[in-house]
């Protein structure tokens, strides 16, 4: 069974992405991108405290009556050991975000960072989380990971959705085993960064001039393979996440009402790729597939 997809809103708060040259969304064309996305039956909505007024816009311009499920993530926590009084803070700060979002219960609350457990006193957090579902407030708690070794140490508990980075050119979750593993743990997995920040769907005359060549000349080739079976770049890099029947939803950045009927085009299409011809395109590189190894500034 393939994959829904899930509405990432980061651009709704934040002039996100490598590859974004417009900024962040007006709160015109995100009214105009949710009423899109609820007419074209999609389940989840993604954003995070941490994503600038993202929660805040939802709030205001999600449709009245819309039966998204809503899924948020806390912001990583500064203090470096946890205390019995921190709880009333993270409540009041989920309580925040429930009235930025206008609802009284989420989807999911995910931690942006595993790290957070394994803090001193994690458990104090953990026990909060489990709280907040335990009371209805929030279906299913889990964790935002770059890597599987985030997952060291982390009890199943906390686990009921991992969102994690995959894509055409970073399958490592994939070839190392992750992603099937959680499947049949029974966790729902999450897939975020299919399009590398843009970079996938971008020429790659127009990628930075940090990025090293032969990364380069590995985009070039991927042109010339979309001009060989006659397609588009999003539909090599949606073909490959939507061939991936491990993964509950694929998290998808909008930055206009043209980007998000482009990708409903894209995902309904016939599947482009031959049997997993796709695992020759994955690169082992971190400097690449990293986005928090790029330059910043």
């Amino acid at each position: 069974m393939k994959p829904g997809l899930c509405l990432g809103t980061a651009q709704f708060g934040l002039s996100y992405g490598v590859t974004n040259r417009h900024g962040r969304v007006k709160e015109a064309e995100v009214k105009e991108i949710l009423e899109q996305a609820q007419s074209a039956g999609l389940e989840f909505i993604d954003t995070a405290q941490a994503y600038g007024s993202s929660e805040a816009v939802l709030g205001r311009k999600l449709p009245e009556g819309h039966n998204f499920r809503l899924i948020s993530k806390m912001k990583r926590q500064e203090a470096e050991v946890f205390l019995e009084g921190d709880t009333s803070e993270w409540e009041s700060n989920f309580r925040e975000t429930c009235r930025r979002l206008k609802t009284d219960r989420l989807e999911g609350l995910l931690l942006h960072s595993a790290n957070d457990l394994k803090k001193q006193g994690g458990h104090l957090l953990a026990g909060w989380l489990d709280s907040l579902r335990s009371r209805g407030m929030v279906k299913r708690i889990g964790i935002s990971i770059y890597e599987s070794s985030d997952l060291d140490g982390i009890s199943d508990e906390m686990q009921d959705i991992i969102q994690l980075p995959v894509s055409l050119y970073d399958q490592r979750m994939i070839s190392d085993g992750t992603i099937n593993r959680l499947k049949s743990e029974k966790k729902s997995v999450f897939a975020r960064s299919v399009y590398l920040q843009g970079l996938l769907l971008s020429r790659s005359e127009s990628w930075p001039g940090w990025m090293k060549k032969d990364a380069k000349e590995h985009q070039y080739e991927l042109e010339m393979l979309a001009r060989e079976k006659g397609c588009r770049l999003i539909d090599l890099a949606l073909g490959f996440a939507r061939a991936q029947s491990d993964i509950e939803a694929v998290v998808v950045g909008i930055c206009s009402t043209g980007e998000f009927n482009e990708l409903i085009d894209s995902w309904t299409k016939g599947q482009i790729w031959d049997e997993s011809e796709w695992v020759d395109w994955a690169i082992d590189d971190k400097d690449i597939v990293d986005p928090r190894n790029w330059p910043t500034g």
